[in-house]
């Protein structure tokens, strides 16, 4: 079968050679085999929950040639990069196309089958990841895959991002679920090969993010659901909530950090689920990994951008495409850009308008943009951006995406509500945006289900005509619209409830309707499982179609047999008058007796929700504001359900835009000079610069507590930064100049704390990119110290809780003999000091030191003891003063004591001075705001 599915395809081609055809069919026979074994089920073993190993090594191995194949067969028609091709007779236009077409259909359904594998096993993701690379990162596939790309992007890339840090070593467990096992790993591993993959795309060439935000946000015509509308500032967003999230579960930790507070770990909400310290020191580790992986990603799109922005400025490079970072940011510092440190007329109120300005432009981003704030001083200095904005709506025509397109197809989605299905459709084919072909239209309403009212869609999908071609037009309609669901595997009464309650209509309340859809059900079900009697034991179409209608009257009779009649109760039908109802109109009723039973069973426990409330959406073809997967779930086991049930869905998606073909808007063929290429940067810096402010802000915010964090957001201030000076937006700039201001402070406490005495205010003047190596330097901590802590650490029993404080480092340690004012007695111990807090324990049995007290240096004070003793007593001792504890210590010798002294003065003293400049730099930031 798959040889004569091979010779249909690429045996008929009149431009092939025989030698190409063959070599088609061959390929063709090959990739059939890849894809049934990746799509195969993996199995569980009886006596475990852990798969059968040999399936998944085949679905492991499967997918590794299937990715094999693909970079094979486009060498093998294009050549590697440099090379000729390896078959040139396989590059035929007819049979490239058709290849390429088996792709979309044969690899795109099977990555997203294997979702539910992927959750599973981040070895199979790791595989999808790659699969899904290879299309992006191949310019071939990029131009003729963009729907099925946004698809596959969104369903594995964006969805995974969005279910928060997976900072937990297992999330727990669900009591059922559809398609998924009871119980639910972390997806770190996926969420770590997402970061991955997603700084290999956007860190190789800097027009890849611009073409990224081409393809998948200005890009979208109407071919794709809203849903898949703005992937681009999704993931931008969704990096940056990630980022953000990380950070706040890292300062939590740093919160706890003394090892006796057992009660605020009793307390602590933060991971419900690590009960003991080693969970608390992998939770905050995984946090770090996951801020550092995000930082990374959101950091090259930054830098993308600003190489971007900085093709119209012409600053100096090594040639074209090549360009020098610290040139470039020296001409952005130069003194005819150089931002001042006090923003002329802006201020936090022109933001914040701003803001609230933009969101509302962002309804339609591709119309000219011309916004205005109250603030006349805001005007007067943003004229030069405006100007930019202003030669976009003049050269428009330019670009492929049509402006006039977008507006028509919201003008008929206000006639769909107002005035009908038909009078919409009639709008766009007047408008020569849809055609009148049954394909075409049933096409554009599953695309856009979710912005048509499910009672308008339903009443039209149950339209019979007039006279013959009437009636087969509107059933070619109903055919096109249900066979883009597969039905395949079902029972009838699953395959009817999905497509009662999942395919974006409501079934009507005139009879003839309702039988004219059922029997477009029933065709379509019967096309899928024929001969499958497990799931379709019937013998014809007919009794499929019999068997539909007496579920819904079923369903009716149920579930609704009350409603209307008050406190009168009304019989409900039994079971033996079901199949007494059937036996009427289908004497061999009784052959399926179980079978039958099973779906009144199903039906009495879970109606089929019909008659709810309308599933309007309010959505357009241009949202109001991008929103992430996820947001509206409880739970992570919520959002893991719906992930799995989203794959059918995505793969009826697919069988509708498969018709679609030819390629794309892409950078290579829309921009015809570097003017266009700012402007696009400018549409897509706007769209995503208060994202790039917020994570900064919050950063700048927790940085007295966590000053890694901020030590990641530096480069992305410093790209942000150039990216709004190159575009003249001077809004954005004040913006972003003061967060520079805010982090410059916070970098003097770092210096003072290092003692470090450099004017970092000149420093700033002369080059923002002296800045930003001053500031890593500052904020840098030494490996060799944080290791240093984690030994320490390692030797204390809790000592995981000293780890939480990143600013923490080891100064010493020793055995001192404490003298017990009150008892007379003396105890040796060993003594940590640290450069915020001295800690003394005593070795216990296990081998661990278990601490007795630890007390924080800012409070402590050293003195020589003074007292009538003798010499050698006085040499070695001194007295330390706190106000939870005060005792006598003495070293074993006077140069140890002196060691001891001269270290703990040392770092009290830095201590004071660390928490001064905090509290100043607080105070600061907090006037600076106001």
């Amino acid at each position: 079968m798959i040889n004569s599915c091979g010779n249909g395809l690429f045996g008929q081609h009149t431009l092939s050679t025989p030698i190409a055809a063959h070599a088609n069919i061959i390929s063709f026979a090959v990739l059939t085999s890849f894809v049934k074994i990746s799509s195969g089920k993996v199995r569980v073993m009886s006596n475990s929950s852990e798969p059968v190993p040999r399936d998944v090594a085949s679905k492991l191995l499967s997918m590794e040639l299937l990715l094999i194949f693909i970079l094979t067969w486009h060498d093998s028609i294009h050549g590697k990069q440099g090379e000729n091709a390896i078959v040139p007779e396989l590059d035929g236009s007819n049979s490239t196309s058709t290849m390429v077409y088996v792709m979309r259909r044969l690899i795109v359904p099977t990555l997203l089958s294997n979702t539910s594998s992927a959750l599973e096993n981040s070895r199979v993701f790791r595989r999808v990841l790659r699969i899904i690379s290879v299309f992006w990162s191949i310019p071939y596939f990029r131009s003729r895959m963009k729907a099925e790309l946004a698809v596959l992007i969104e369903h594995f890339v964006l969805r995974t991002l969005c279910l928060g840090p997976q900072v937990n070593k297992t999330i727990g467990s669900k009591s059922s679920g559809e398609g998924y096992p009871n119980d639910i790993p972390s997806l770190l591993s996926q969420q770590i090969d997402v970061l991955s993959s997603l700084n290999d795309w956007f860190s190789s060439d800097h027009l890849d993010i611009i073409d990224f935000y081409l393809k998948f946000d200005l890009g979208h015509d109407g071919s794709l659901p809203v849903g898949y509308c703005h992937i681009c500032t999704k993931i931008v967003q969704a990096l940056c909530n990630l980022a953000e999230q990380c950070g706040a579960i890292i300062c939590e930790h740093s919160r706890f950090t003394s090892i006796n507070d057992n009660s605020v770990q009793r307390k602590s909400a933060l991971s419900p689920r690590a009960h003991d310290l080693s969970d608390m020191a992998h939770v905050r580790e995984t946090a770090q990994l996951l801020r550092e992986k995000s930082f990374q990603v959101i950091t090259s799109i930054a830098k993308s951008m600003m190489r971007c922005a900085s093709t119209k400025q012409n600053p100096p490079s090594s040639g074209r495409g090549s360009f020098d970072t610290d040139q470039i940011v020296s001409y952005c510092m130069s003194p005819q850009l150089s931002p001042s440190r006090k923003a002329s007329g802006l201020d936090d109120s022109n933001i914040i308008d701003y803001w609230h300005t933009s969101i509302e432009r962002r309804k339609a981003p591709l119309q000219p943009i011309f916004y205005q704030l109250s603030n006349h001083s805001l005007e007067s200095d943003s004229s030069k951006s405006i100007g930019i904005k202003n030669s976009r709506s003049e050269d428009s025509s330019k670009y492929s995406i049509s402006q006039h397109k977008k507006e028509a197809l919201d003008v008929a989605f206000d006639i769909i509500s107002t005035k009908g299905l038909k009078k919409g459709l009639d709008y766009l084919i007047a408008s020569h945006l849809l055609t009148s072909s049954p394909r075409d239209v049933s096409s554009f309403l599953r695309i856009h289900q979710s912005s048509i009212d499910a009672d308008i869609l339903g009443e039209y999908l149950g339209e019979g005509g007039i006279d013959g071609s009437d009636k087969d037009y509107w059933n070619h309609i109903r055919f096109n619209y249900a066979r883009a669901v597969s039905f395949v595997g079902m029972t009838i009464e699953q395959g009817l409830r999905h497509f009662l309650t999942a395919c974006g209509f409501r079934l009507p309340g005139e009879a003839q309707k309702i039988d004219r859809i059922i029997s477009t059900f029933s065709q379509c079900y019967w096309e899928d499982n024929a001969g499958d009697l497990q799931k379709c034991p019937f013998d014809s179409q007919d009794t499929v179609f019999l068997v539909s209608f007496a579920i819904i009257m079923l369903n009716t009779d149920l579930h609704k047999s009350s409603a209307g009649q008050g406190s009168k109760t009304v019989k409900k039908m039994s079971p033996k008058e079901f199949l007494a109802n059937l036996r009427h109109v289908y004497n061999s009723v009784d052959q399926f007796r179980d079978y039958l039973l099973a779906i009144y069973e199903s039906i009495e426990a879970n109606q089929i929700a019909m008659s709810g409330k309308s599933t309007q959406n309010n959505t357009r073809f241009e949202q109001s504001s991008p929103s992430l997967p996820f947001r509206d779930d409880n739970d992570f086991a919520t959002s893991v359900q719906s992930w799995v049930r989203g794959v059918k869905q995505a793969q009826e998606l697919l069988r509708i835009i498969a018709v679609q073909h030819g390629e794309v808007a892409s950078v290579e063929n829309e921009l015809h000079d570097e003017s266009q290429l700012q402007e696009l940067t400018f549409d897509m810096f706007t769209s995503v610069w208060h994202l790039f402010h917020g994570v900064i802000n919050t950063a700048v915010d927790n940085a007295y507590i966590d000053l890694a964090g901020l030590d990641s957001c530096i480069s992305l201030l410093e790209y942000s930064l150039c990216t709004s000076t190159f575009l003249d937006m001077q809004l954005e700039r004040s913006a972003f100049s003061k967060l520079l201001g805010r982090v410059n402070r916070f970098n003097e406490l770092k210096e003072n704390q290092t003692e470090l005495d450099i004017d970092m205010d000149d420093t700033a003047k002369e080059s923002l990119r002296g800045l930003s190596r001053r500031m890593h330097t500052s904020l840098y901590i030494d490996d060799t110290k944080i290791d240093a802590m984690k030994k320490v650490a390692a030797r204390i029993r809790n000592g995981e809780i000293l780890l939480n404080d990143p600013t923490r480092t080891f100064v010493r340690e020793g055995d001192l003999t404490k003298k017990h004012q009150l008892a007379g007695r003396s105890s040796i111990y060993r003594f940590f000091l640290f450069s915020d807090v001295l800690v003394y324990a005593h070795k216990s049995a296990e081998g661990d030191y278990k601490v007795h007290e630890e007390l924080p240096l800012h409070l402590m004070k050293v003195e020589e003891y003074d007292c009538s003793a003798t010499a050698k007593a006085k040499k070695c001792s001194f007295h330390i003063h706190h106000p939870n504890k005060s005792f006598l210590v003495v070293a074993s010798n006077p140069s140890e004591k002196q060691l001891w002294v001269d270290d703990i003065q040392e770092s009290i003293i830095k201590e004071v001075k660390r928490k001064a400049c905090i509290e100043g730099a607080r105070k600061a930031a907090a006037n600076s705001d106001h």
